[in-house]
């Protein structure tokens, strides 16, 4: 059996279900993606090379695999395969929803969920998309891909004596670290120290050091760069609190593994986390675009840390009743050989 992966296979994401996948099989995964080198002009005609290869191979797949509808989803039309899986990204893949970009997704999204075999929603918020997209709700599989609860374990005890939180997205404006980074201002001005541990890269970087400079903030804010994945739980572990206030989400692992390892959730106030966050009790919502309230719900729970702890057992419990990996992916694959069988 052959089976393609189509997506940026650095994403600890996709290598999760790159890797789930591959041992419950127990097939190699073949992967394909676009370049990520040279100038907007350069990846322009990148992409229609890769385009043209997907069209021209006369590589047969039993199972292709492909990441975010409106791109590698897309692309898999383009190859020979007898079934073909795509997975939403986030609450929708037609992001932007406005404007030229949104209408031109929108196209995209429909072509792929009106042809997949199956569609992955890793929580039931990113379904309302896909059925608005034409896709079959019978082709709809709701599960989450999972973690590895071996590697994510739960930390009773943190590392740091301070109050401390950790960040786990990637350095892009939708994440809204400056925002943050205000929030902790603000603290600092009301004499409130707490510590953060910021982990990813992107195009922010440079602008976001800069920011936590003129903030004042060079003694509290570590900048740790891209971590491997087997390596962030030792992180996760330092911190008492986890906070991601990005203006749009669909279900996120970063959550999960933070709530896996016994970090207390302070999160955007959107449907996909109103599905897991209950606010005041297991996590702490945050008002989209807000760094005041971010301070407010900081400082909530630095005023009374035990308040909230027999909490971060029960998320504990969720994760293991519901984020098994191994246990999930071994579903998943069974579904995709029920679907070869059906051809």
């Amino acid at each position: 059996m052959r089976i393609l992966f189509l997506g940026e296979t650095y994403r600890a994401d996709a290598q999760t279900w790159i890797k789930g996948i591959e041992k419950a099989s127990g097939i190699k995964l073949e992967t394909k993606e676009l370049p990520k080198t040279g100038g907007r002009a350069a990846r322009i005609i990148k992409a229609f090379g890769f385009l043209l290869s997907l069209g021209l191979s006369k590589k047969q797949y039993d199972i292709t695999l492909a990441e975010r509808a409106t791109s590698y989803g897309f692309f898999s039309l383009l190859v020979k395969s007898k079934v073909r899986i795509v997975a939403q990204q986030g609450i929708s893949d037609a992001f932007p929803e406005t404007g030229f970009a949104g209408w031109y997704k929108r196209i995209l999204q429909r072509a792929i969920y009106t042809r997949a075999d199956l569609i992955h929603a890793w929580g039931y918020v990113m379904t309302y998309a896909m059925l608005e997209s034409g896709a079959a709700p019978s082709r709809i599989l709701v599960k989450p891909k999972g973690l590895n609860l071996n590697l994510f374990r739960y930390f009773s005890e943190r590392s740091e004596a301070f109050i401390t939180a950790v960040v786990t997205r990637s350095l892009y404006d939708i994440y809204r670290h400056h925002e943050i980074l205000e929030a902790l201002a603000i603290l600092r001005k009301k004499g409130i120290i707490v510590h953060c541990i910021m982990i990813g890269d992107g195009a922010e970087k440079e602008k976001l050091i800069d920011q936590t400079s003129s903030l004042g903030l060079g003694d509290q804010v570590h900048w740790m760069g891209r971590v491997p994945n087997d390596e962030l739980p030792l992180q996760l572990a330092k911190a008492q609190l986890y906070i991601a206030i990005p203006e749009t989400e669909g279900v996120s692992a970063s959550l999960f593994e933070a709530m896996a390892c016994g970090c207390f959730p302070i999160v955007t106030d959107l449907p996909a986390n109103r599905a897991f966050i209950t606010s005041g009790q297991n996590g702490l919502l945050v008002q989209v675009g807000n760094p005041q309230d971010l301070a407010q719900k900081i400082e909530l729970y630095t005023a009374n840390p035990s308040r909230f702890s027999p909490f971060l057992q029960s998320n504990r419990k969720f994760i293991e009743k519901n984020c098994n990996l191994e246990v999930n992916m071994k579903e998943f694959y069974l579904t995709y050989q029920k679907l070869i069988n059906q051809k």
